[in-house]
Order: structure tokens, then C-alpha cells, then sequence
């Protein structure tokens, strides 16, 4: 058997195992460098997570580029499921926003949005934020209360308690490939 036979097998198993690296490092979230021209959200208000007193006249989200208007959705749900907001969102550069009523009551709203970053990446999440007040028909607050935004970060559509999962489910993907890898060098000695 030449050199040439012998390499052949053993370069496809390092390809392949160089393969399921790069793989197992775009599950666990490790930026590559291709990966990490993407805008992301970074401020939305009200904040993620946030209470406030009076319901807000508008939901804003800053994202750390421009994005496409083009696609731009931004949907506001209520505490009983239903859409609430005035039109379609609009955009100015890296701000997408959306005007509420008024008259919205109190209770847990969700802003639920997917746009379009300068590069063309789709990218959505969803923020909530609670209203503690009830507002009258002129949108002063019939209950006290004061905005309470915190500086929580929005969250991006994914992000929660899968990570573990996908950690060990990479790691259980890396074993196998290296057992694969050591039983296919052992079949060509």
C-alpha cells in the first residue's frame, strides 16, 4: 500500500472531524468570524421585563445597525392575546417603533418583532413589559403608579434554557465523532 492510499482515508476522517468542530461551535453559540456582522437588538423600550405605572405611548427597539424597512413587523399583543398598536411600525436607521393606544389596561404585553439587518440576516425576539395603572379615555392614569423600567436587555427570539441542551447535545456529537474518527483509523492500519 503507497503513502497516497494511506493519507486518503485518514485526511476525509480529519475533514470530517474538522467539520463536526466547526459544527459543534455554531451550537453552542461561539461566534465565528462570518457570524458576527449581524445587527442585534440592544435597547428596547420599555424595557424587557419592565413595570410601569402609565402604559407607554409607544414600543421602541434600537438595534446596533440600521435595518431594512422592507419586512419590518413589530406586533404588540395584550394581556388577553389580542393586537393592540396603531398601524404598521416604522423605521429610521437602527430604530423600529410602533404607537400604542392610549387607553391600553393594565396587565403583561408582549412586543414581538423580526426584522431584516443592513446585511439581509433575518433576526426577531420578542420583550414584554407589564402595565401596573389603568389609563382613562384621555390616557392620564386612573391608578398611581410610576414607570419602573429597569436597564434589563431584551432578550433575542431562542435565547432561554436551551443552551444545556444544546451544549450537551454538541459535546454527545463531538464523542461520537471521535469515536468514529479512531475506529476508521484503526479499519485503514
Amino acid at each position: 500500500m503507497d503513502s497516497d492510499e494511506r493519507t486518503g482515508p485518514a485526511r476525509r476522517v480529519r475533514a470530517g472531524v474538522a467539520a463536526v468542530l466547526v459544527g459543534t461551535a455554531a451550537l453552542l453559540g461561539i461566534d465565528m468570524p462570518a457570524a458576527s456582522a449581524h445587527d442585534a437588538l440592544v435597547s428596547a423600550t420599555p424595557a424587557d421585563g419592565a413595570s410601569l405605572g402609565v402604559a407607554p405611548a409607544a414600543v421602541e427597539l434600537r438595534f446596533s445597525g440600521d435595518v431594512q424597512e422592507l419586512g419590518a413587523e413589530l406586533v404588540v399583543t395584550g394581556p388577553d392575546g389580542a393586537r393592540v398598536g396603531d398601524g404598521v411600525p416604522s423605521v429610521s436607521g437602527p430604530t423600529v417603533s410602533l404607537p400604542l393606544p392610549g387607553d391600553l389596561p393594565a396587565g403583561t404585553y408582549a412586543a414581538t418583532w423580526r426584522v431584516a439587518s443592513a446585511d439581509g440576516h433575518p433576526i426577531g425576539g420578542t420583550t414584554t413589559f407589564t402595565v401596573t395603572g389603568a389609563a382613562t379615555p384621555d390616557g392620564t392614569a386612573a391608578a398611581p403608579g410610576t414607570a419602573a423600567q429597569g436597564p434589563a436587555a431584551a432578550r433575542p427570539a431562542g435565547s432561554g434554557s436551551s443552551t444545556p441542551w444544546l451544549a450537551g447535545g454538541a459535546a454527545a456529537v463531538l464523542v461520537g465523532a471521535a469515536a468514529l474518527a479512531a475506529v476508521q483509523l484503526r479499519r485503514r492500519r
